[in-house]
């Protein structure tokens, strides 16, 4: 797919863009001045070009946005889009590219300039022209325009809105709003936002404890030197001898209070040792987290990657895999008497017709299916248009992904009764594999 990828956004020091701005930068920053969410998609259509775009508001009223341009051709998956987009600023924040969490686990810049992070900006746009290469199979030719609508219009949506509807605004309208109020966080944004957070509240506690202790010391320090001062005074008035009765009876009761204080300053700072000690833990904490965040990304690139393998493997001879077959009895014209899966009984019998469900491995590929009907003593029912070996032949468009349907021909007679109680057999076939296949009974 022929793509070009913008990063754009608000960061440290004012608006920035790469590659160096041109006439899209006013697109980009008039999708940030019309967002009303913290995340939301942007879809702007100027003539045969296209831009999905994907903005995600900062802390301090910053924003970085990733956009691709399309020439010529619409997404049709906009599930899929935010799922894209997610990815790659989760994988900006948890490795420090461009973006960062604060000390509070909120999101920040953590770049002035976008010119200045070649490699960083390479690796998004890598990211971003796979995965809509991914999206390519689901893409569809843009339409020619609508001179009736205003190329400065404004459609919103939610997410959970019909993606029908979004589709025709995404050609029809000039701009597209997609919003997404929840759940725009990956799991690694979560967790390491949750731990930061975490932290950074108990340091704010430990800072707290901390002045307090020191005010504390401050304070038995000014009545050390008060008691002194006291000293002195009641040594001068008394007298020598009397004087140093009540001395010695003040300098006692003065060294009790400096132990009694000492030991406190002593417990405190046990507690600041045994915080520091939690924090250092937490550290170790967020490191193995980390790690085990790499193992599991590993893990699922390689499963990822035995999963095309395999797609590929099984595409090559099988477009489709089967997994179930129901019969429905109906009549001549197709209307049903005996909904699919339902019992079929011998004085109602007329057309059997199977429903497959099925997972698509290809996509938008017309292919022919043939099927074979067994009666109950074996024999393979045929007719004079019948193809040789099989009972008939049925076309259909494959739709990838799973739980498809489709319904073949019925194979019977218009009079009710025609078959007999017994056990009957379907079989799918495509070329010389056997799909699947369903034994039912004819009560």
């Amino acid at each position: 797919m022929n793509s070009s990828v913008y990063i754009y956004g608000d960061l440290s020091n004012g608006y920035t863009q790469y590659p160096d701005e041109d006439h899209s930068s006013a697109i980009f920053q008039k999708f940030y001045t019309q967002s009303k969410s913290t995340t939301q998609i942007a879809i702007y259509r100027d003539g045969n070009l296209m831009y999905y775009a994907y903005l995600r508001k900062l802390e301090h009223n910053k924003y970085i946005g990733l956009c691709v341009l399309l020439n010529g051709i619409m997404i049709t998956r906009f599930e899929s889009l935010f799922s894209l987009f997610e990815g790659v600023i989760s994988n900006l924040v948890t490795n420090g590219y461009l973006i960062k969490f604060d000390e509070r686990g909120n999101l920040t810049a953590n770049t002035n300039k976008l010119y200045m992070n070649h490699e960083e900006i390479d690796l998004v746009t890598t990211s971003l022209k796979a995965g809509f290469n991914n999206l390519e199979a689901s893409a569809k030719r843009l339409p020619p325009i609508n001179y009736a609508v205003n190329n400065t219009s404004v459609k919103n949506f939610s997410v959970e809105d019909s993606e029908d509807d979004i589709l025709q605004s995404s050609y029809t309208n000039g701009y597209t709003y997609i919003y997404k109020s929840k759940n725009y966080n990956t799991a690694a944004i979560d967790s390491y936002r949750g731990v930061l957070s975490r932290v950074s509240k108990q340091n704010d506690q430990l800072k707290k404890e901390n002045a307090d202790l020191i005010a504390s010391n401050e304070k038995i320090k000014k009545q050390k030197k008060q008691y002194q001062f006291i000293i002195v005074l009641f040594i001068a008035v008394i007298g020598c001898c009397c004087g140093l009765f009540f001395l010695n009876d003040n300098l006692n009761t003065t060294k009790n209070e400096l132990a009694d204080a000492n030991n406190t300053i002593e417990e405190k700072n046990q507690n600041i040792a045994d915080q520091r000690n939690k924090i250092s833990n937490m550290t170790s904490q967020i490191n193995s987290l980390q790690s085990s965040l790499s193992d599991e990304k590993e893990k699922r690139e390689s499963a990822e990657n035995e999963m095309k393998e395999f797609k590929s493997l099984v595409s090559s001879s099988i477009p489709i895999i089967i997994t179930d077959i129901e019969i429905a009895n109906v009549y001549q014209n197709g209307d049903i008497q005996t909904s699919y899966g339902g019992s079929i009984y011998s004085s109602n019998s007329m057309y059997l017709q199977p429903r497959i469900t099925y997972t698509g491995i290809r996509e938008g590929e017309s292919i022919t299916l043939y099927a074979k009907l067994y009666g109950i003593s074996g024999t393979l029912q045929t007719g004079s248009s019948s193809p040789s070996g099989y009972t008939f032949s049925s076309s259909m468009t494959i739709f990838s992904g799973s739980d498809n349907t489709h319904v073949l021909s019925g194979w019977g007679s218009a009079s009710k009764g025609f078959w007999s109680s017994g056990s009957y057999r379907y079989e799918i076939w495509y070329g010389n594999v056997c799909l699947k296949a369903k034994t039912f009974t004819i009560y």
